[in-house]
């Protein structure tokens, strides 16, 4: 039996049931199924023959009678003669009644059935037509895709920007090429001049470039993102004084522009050593700390004044009377040098007074003084410009980058030697013109051979001061003093009859030699810098 049928039937059983249960009962509905319920009758639909029953109305009959005792009298047994009664036909009316509502019950289950049925397969074709619909759409939109991304590559290979818009490049990058400012091989060439492209700068530089034939622009971006690089150097300075703090620092090395600072201000009110702390900041905003030290003293130690030696000029000519000093002091670094010219005519020939006067920031004061010979410039005067042009041809040949000082000044001390001959006479006209007599002519003398080695040295960045002999009763003498890093040394590269060599030696080492060869190079020691005692041991 199915589940249908057994349902069915559970029905029909429970429907029975509560039909002659309720029959007894006033007004009461009789439910058959769930959800479907059998209206009450009313008086127009009873039936009309007979007595009224419970059976044809479904009131409850009157109370039965009472024997005298007062109990229920007892009821008579039906026989089969009373079948017909008018009583009996009402109980089979009651009973087709029934069963026309049965009837009726099952009609409205089966509909129900029915509309249920319809209803699930109205919604199975309705989620049939939105996945058919939502298939369609995902299929619509994966074409799309597949259409904008083709789209794209085309775009992206015969027809976009070969250029990129932006290029980002470390400060201190050298040597750009086309190959950094482009997304895909092209053929292509700057338009802008790449040798006028700073790097050492963080910023952006617009960069032009003909790719295939048009021309494009590109943004080149320079950031730094290293810290900057320092050494620690102790510094003195008065109490109660001034202090710099990149007088703290020294060997700073980055890409791009630094600036010094203290990390807390230090206390310079008493004598003694105050540790500081000194931050390094490049123009990315990278920061470096140093841990220094400064030597606060009571400073009443007074400048030296360093390469004050008898000057010429040319009537008409610029004068330059500090190109050959130097101020040093025991706190400041930079001194304030001021030079009394009053005495100067430069119009008239002759010779005047020129006075140095250096100035520390504890007060303490120096003075220096000298001579300026003025005279009409000669006509074969060779300017300062052409003689450093052929002392840059001779260093391209003897000088590497890597050379030290050191290193490049005995390469000149050499060549000097090894390529001029001496003879005594020279164009003292000027130191200018000795030295293109030295470049030119390969002789001359100790003029010659100084002026020559002044050129050298000072194209090759080394410090040099012009030295005069200061006894020229027997004979006059020109050299120089240079300084490498450790100190200032006499630097000679004339060849004498006596023999000699001259690189870097002590005013002790140079004055014994002097004493020993006839006051060869006597000069007065107050107007130039001391020597250290010992040799150079730098490298």
């Amino acid at each position: 039996m199915d589940g249908y049928q057994e349902k069915k039937e559970r029905n029909t059983v429970y429907s029975q049931r509560k039909t002659y249960q309720y029959r007894d009962s006033s007004q009461r509905s009789q439910k058959i199924h769930s959800g479907e319920t059998i209206p009450q009758q009313s008086k127009d639909n009873r039936y009309k023959e007979g007595v009224y029953t419970r059976i044809s109305t479904g009131k409850r009959n009157t109370d039965r009678r009472r024997s005298p005792s007062g109990q229920p009298a007892r009821r008579r047994p039906r026989s089969a003669y009373g079948e017909n009664r008018p009583g009996n036909t009402r109980a089979r009316s009651g009973l087709r009644e029934w069963e026309v509502l049965e009837q009726q019950n099952e009609r409205e289950y089966q509909e129900y059935l029915e509309r249920r049925r319809k209803r699930r397969e109205r919604k199975r074709r309705e989620e049939e037509i939105r996945r058919r619909k939502r298939k369609i759409a995902v299929r619509g939109a994966g074409g799309a895709l597949a259409g904008v991304i083709v789209i794209l590559l085309v775009y992206v290979i015969f027809f976009s920007n070969p250029v990129l818009g932006t290029v980002t490049v470390e400060a201190g990058t050298l040597d750009l090429q086309t190959e950094n400012f482009l997304r895909k091989d092209a053929e292509a060439e700057f338009v802008t001049d790449m040798s006028q492209v700073d790097t050492s700068h963080v910023g952006e530089q617009e960069i032009q470039l003909n790719v295939n034939g048009k021309e494009r622009t590109s943004t080149l971006s320079v950031q730094d993102t290293e810290a900057p690089k320092g050494e620690a150097e102790t510094a003195t300075v008065n109490v109660g004084g001034e202090l710099s703090p990149d007088e703290l620092v020294t060997n700073i090395e980055d890409n791009t522009d630094v600036t010094c600072s203290f990390k807390e201000e230090p206390d310079l009110s008493g004598v003694g050593t105050v540790p500081v702390t000194i931050v390094l900041t490049d123009e990315g905003g990278n920061t470096t700390e140093i841990e220094s030290e400064a030597e606060v003293i009571e400073d009443t130690e007074e400048p030296v004044i360093d390469g004050v030696a008898p000057l010429e000029g040319f009537i008409g000519e610029p004068i330059s009377y500090k190109s050959e000093i130097t101020v040093t002091d025991n706190c400041d670094k930079e001194v304030e040098l001021e030079v009394d010219t009053s005495d100067v005519d430069t119009e008239t020939e002759g010779t005047y007074d020129v006075i140095y006067t250096a100035t520390d920031r504890a007060g303490n004061t120096a003075q220096a003084e000298t001579t300026i010979t003025m005279k009409e410039k000669p006509q074969d005067y060779v300017e300062p410009e052409e003689v450093y042009a052929e002392a840059d041809e001779v260093l391209d040949e003897i000088t590497t980058e890597d050379m030290t000082l050191k290193e490049k000044a005995r390469a000149i001390y050499d060549w000097c030697r090894n390529n001029i001959g001496y003879i005594s006479t020279s164009d003292k006209d000027s130191w200018t013109n000795g030295a293109h007599q030295g470049f030119t002519q390969g002789q001359g003398d100790c003029f010659v051979f100084f002026s020559t080695a002044k050129a050298l040295l000072t194209e090759a960045d080394i410090p040099n001061i012009d030295v005069v002999k200061s006894d020229t009763s027997h004979s006059s003498h020109y050299w120089s003093l240079i300084d490498c890093g450790d100190g200032w040394y006499h630097f000679d590269t004339t060849p004498r009859s006596g023999g000699g060599e001259f690189f870097m030696l002590t005013d002790e080492e140079l004055l014994e030699y002097s004493e020993a060869h006839d006051n060869s190079h006597i000069f007065d020691q107050s107007l130039y810098p001391a020597t250290p005692t010992t040799d150079s041991t730098i490298e």
